[in-house]
């Protein structure tokens, strides 16, 4: 390509904006943007790394910042592959958004069209973005390739979110289908949007925007040193009012009225307080008093199938623990049960401890809704005043404990087991995590304990202190706590799940995949089902729900009954009950000798290496843990571990199954070597005890989606039996072309300008090559700066796209990554000295929730977004020595 000399002085007041990796090169020619990269002298690199892009993302090929820099707009449907998180943007008009900012225009965009594979069931989601108060009005339509609709919906507010979906019909035959996006007639505004499917199964809920984490307004829970927490009962330091002590030198502190300008400021004014309280002598810790919430949604259908428990060997189980966890105590601290006129729940009523100890019900006034306002008592579960009524106590409850000692023929993990209802979540599910201490300590603070285990199907609590210390003192008291790893679909630590001494477990589906809404990551101990309506992963034809204990409104009010609901909430209660099915076998079991056993692989089915950020050290299996706690089994079967097998050709193309005979191991065990298989699949089994199979994915896998098959192995023991082991397998080629954007690299000043924003000091852009941004930043020495030359200071280093172009990053619907963790950014100095070379960042859409890696982190209320570097006039620019991206 050639250029005159007044065509590359164009270029180059571009370029120092959207070059490749900046001003500093000392080559020249074409780059990524297919702009010219102008020799210039080189300065120290001071700061470079990559950008890894989350799996299956993809942008729209035609965004306002593309569209700018290139004129021209897609003409052809945008081919996309069977599972995709895809970011976009489409404006009816193109127009000014009336300022002399040269990002301020955007360009017209009125209709996206991508080309999808589809099976009927799948479903494809829609969430649009706009920085007013009201969502934009954008429609999104299924069509078969010679584009007649199939079905078509217009975004529509829920919950507060602007959403569409649209799903292919059983009537349709599988294949490619058109999806396309365009804004309403009557609302010309330029719009964000993210649309996402997952292959196989409904789309997964997307945490999308910067979250602003829910806590009390004007209070706090504050940590104080020994000589400093002796007088707080009796002091008025801190600018507050000490409400009770929560032990170990915590306290619940109050704002003062006089703190707080208006009441719809409480939220910010509180978190200046905080911020002011953590500079006061003696203070070691100050953070809000956060909401935390039951984790489960709060609308699932019915289904009365627990194949919750064939998947973790629960039948197996039994047969070795005949008494169903007797004698063992477990507290399940939830909404309450459920109780009408004749008692409670009758599944749950035989094994509810008689009389429950004074004081069962923590829930503080403010969260309330049983009628008695605050604390007493009485833990029933009330249901909720506004909404719709899931009874979530209940139903984690009944997955522990119930007795099936009704016709309504539901059974707990812990059939024989007590049960201790505390009531620590009031209306919707929430309450308060300084009420969740007082509870915890009141269970496990001293000696006797009121219950062995403790059940926590909550959370969204960042780290506390306070939280922790209770928890500590539990255990080191004999209690075992099981907690929810939460449903944000994210790998920042969630608590209580994430604190010392609890065992941590996330959620997976009928077929022991991770679900689509669970947390990972390092601090997840193992896993069990929760369930997701998204899919029906163990090919029963129904969504893989967890089903357990509940009420429905009958005639007379509400009766008892028994729901489907998905959620880690749903998966805690399943290790609670094995824990309890151990323990009445083992009365000394504690929580450092299960860690040790989970650790060991004697409590799950195994994971490659040993353990996994999705699944900790694997699925709970209830047979193997009951036989590690057990001496002498009489009872002789064979189990596969895992009894379930997810394949991939990405992540794991090859599975060993043990085959593990539990109980006596004197009986003689005979396994038929010939096992039937599909084309796809290669199954070999070894000759002799022990017994193992080998499952390998080969050429002949079919693109498309996933595939599901059952092996079945016949063997005889006393008698001839049959295992059947599902297999689901996926064909995976996302490896080299996620692309999440353009992305602008910025070193961003951490003092907002008189606007209030965030702005950069120095950027460069990039486009992704081969999944991978490449960046880099050099010093600015005085020599000749540019936009990528960083003068001394100190930054944030954030990365983004802008694909409304309105000279903002990391607004929801767009990409964003933050150093070192995305929510969690860090200040960088930059001077003559700074050598921060090999750093790695992740970008994706989605949005982190509050993590606890630093005691001290706090919410970011109208946090919109890092504003731009603003480049030359486009006036001053010629457009047409602008080449096309390659």
């Amino acid at each position: 390509m050639d250029y005159t000399n007044n065509q590359i002085a164009g270029v180059l007041a571009l370029s120092l904006v959207v070059g490749g990796c900046g001003g500093g090169s000392s080559s020249s020619g074409d780059d990524e943007d297919g702009v010219i990269d102008v020799p210039l002298p080189l300065a120290p690199v001071v700061v470079a790394g990559s950008i890894g892009i989350e799996a299956n993302t993809r942008v729209d090929g035609d965004t306002a910042d593309r569209l700018i820099l290139t004129r021209s707009p897609l003409t052809e449907p945008q081919p996309l592959p069977v599972s995709f998180i895809l970011a976009g943007y489409v404006s009816l008009d193109e127009d000014s958004r009336g300022t002399s900012d040269p990002f301020d225009d955007f360009p017209k965009d009125p209709e996206d069209s991508f080309r999808v594979p589809l099976v009927p069931g799948e479903l494809v989601s829609l969430r649009t973005f706009l920085d007013d108060a009201d969502g934009p009005a954008v429609t999104l339509e299924l069509q078969r390739l010679d584009g007649a609709a199939v079905s078509s919906q217009t975004t529509d507010p829920v919950n507060n979110l602007f959403s569409a979906s649209v799903s292919l019909p059983a009537t349709e035959n599988p294949g490619d289908y058109l999806v396309a996006v365009f804004p309403g007639p009557l609302d010309p505004r330029p719009a964000r949007y993210v649309l996402e499917k997952t292959a196989g199964a409904q789309s997964a809920a997307l945490n999308l925007d910067w979250p602003e984490h829910a806590f009390v307004p004007g209070r706090a829970i504050v940590t104080m040193s020994d000589s400093a927490g002796q007088q707080m009962a009796a002091s008025s330091q801190l600018a507050g009012q000490a409400i009770r002590a929560l032990g170990h030198q915590h306290w619940l502190m109050a704002m003062p009225a006089s703190r707080m300008s208006t009441p719809s400021a409480s939220g910010q004014d509180t978190l200046d307080w905080i911020d002011n309280l953590r500079q006061q002598p003696g203070v070691t810790s100050a953070v809000p008093d956060y909401i935390m919430s039951a984790q489960g949604p709060l609308d699932q259908p019915l289904y009365p199938k627990q194949w919750h428990y064939d998947l973790i060997n629960l039948p197996a189980a039994w047969q070795l623990a005949a008494g169903g966890g007797s004698d063992v105590k477990v507290a399940v601290m939830d909404t309450g049960l459920f109780r009408d006129a004749s008692g409670w729940h009758p599944d749950l009523a035989p094994n509810v401890v008689s009389p429950i100890p004074d004081g069962a019900d923590f829930v503080s006034a403010e969260f309330d809704n049983d009628g008695t306002g605050g604390r007493d008592n009485d833990p029933r579960d009330p249901g909720n005043a506004a909404g719709d009524n899931v009874f979530h106590g209940t139903h984690v409850a009944g997955t522990v404990a119930a007795s099936a000692t009704t016709l309504l023929g539901g059974t707990g993990v812990a059939f024989g087991s007590e049960l201790l209802p505390v009531r620590v979540l009031g209306e919707g599910g929430t309450g308060s995590s300084t009420d969740l201490i007082d509870a915890i300590r009141w269970v496990g603070g001293s000696i006797p304990v009121k219950a062995d285990i403790i059940n926590l199907s909550l959370g969204g609590l960042p780290e506390i202190t306070a939280l922790q210390d209770a928890i500590t003192e539990a255990v080191s008291n004999g209690v075992i706590v099981v907690a929810a790893a939460g449903n944000q679909a994210s790998s920042l630590s969630a608590y209580p799940a994430a604190a010392q001494g609890v065992f941590a477990v996330s959620a997976v589906d009928g077929g022991g995949n991770i679900s689509s809404y669970s947390n990972f990551g390092p601090w997840i101990d193992l896993a069990a089902p929760g369930g997701d309506i998204r899919r029906d992963a163990n090919l029963d034809g129904l969504a893989d729900l967890v089903i357990s204990a509940s009420a429905s409104l009958g005639v007379e009010g509400f009766e008892p009954d028994y729901a489907g609901l998905q959620g880690t909430s749903m998966a805690a209660p399943h290790v609670a009950g094995v824990f309890a099915l151990m323990k009445s076998i083992k009365p000394d079991l504690n929580t450092v000798r299960l860690a040790t056993w989970l650790a060991d692989g004697r409590l799950t089915t195994p994971v490659p290496g040993g353990r996994s950020d999705a699944l900790g050290f694997g699925v709970i299996d209830a047979a193997k843990a009951v036989l590690t706690a057990i001496d002498s089994p009489s009872v002789t079967i064979l189990t596969a571990s895992p009894a379930v097998v997810s394949l991939s050709s990405e992540t794991r193309k090859s599975q060993d199954i043990e085959l593990q005979v539990l109980g006596d191991q004197s009986q003689t065990v005979t396994v038929d070597p010939l096992i039937a298989s599909p084309d796809w699949l290669d199954v070999s089994l070894s000759a002799a005890p022990p017994f193992s199979l080998t499952v390998n994915l080969n050429d002949q896998l079919p693109p498309g989606g996933p595939v599901r098959t059952t092996l079945q192995v016949k063997y005889t023991s006393d008698i001839p039996r049959e295992l059947e082991i599902p297999v689901v397998a996926e064909l995976v080629t996302d490896e080299n072309v996620r692309d999440a954007g353009r992305h602008f690299v910025l070193l961003v000043n951490t003092e907002p300008n008189a606007q209030g924003q965030l702005e950069s000091a120095a950027q460069v852009s990039m486009v992704a090559v081969n999944g991978t941004y490449q960046f880099s930043f050099r010093l600015d020495d005085g020599r000749i700066s540019s936009f990528s030359d960083a003068p001394p200071g100190d930054y944030y280093l954030v990365a983004g796209t802008d694909l409304d172009n309105d000279g903002i990053i990391c607004q929801a619907g767009e990409a964003c990554a933050e150093y070192p963790v995305t929510g969690m950014r860090e200040v960088i100095t930059i001077d003559e000295n700074t050598d921060l070379t090999g750093i790695s960042m992740s970008t994706s859409y989605s949005r982190p929730t509050i993590s606890a890696a630093t005691p001290d982190v706090l919410p970011r209320p109208g946090f919109t977004g890092y504003k731009l570097k603003t480049p030359q006039p486009a006036s001053e620019i010629a457009p047409k020595t602008i080449g096309a991206e390659r």
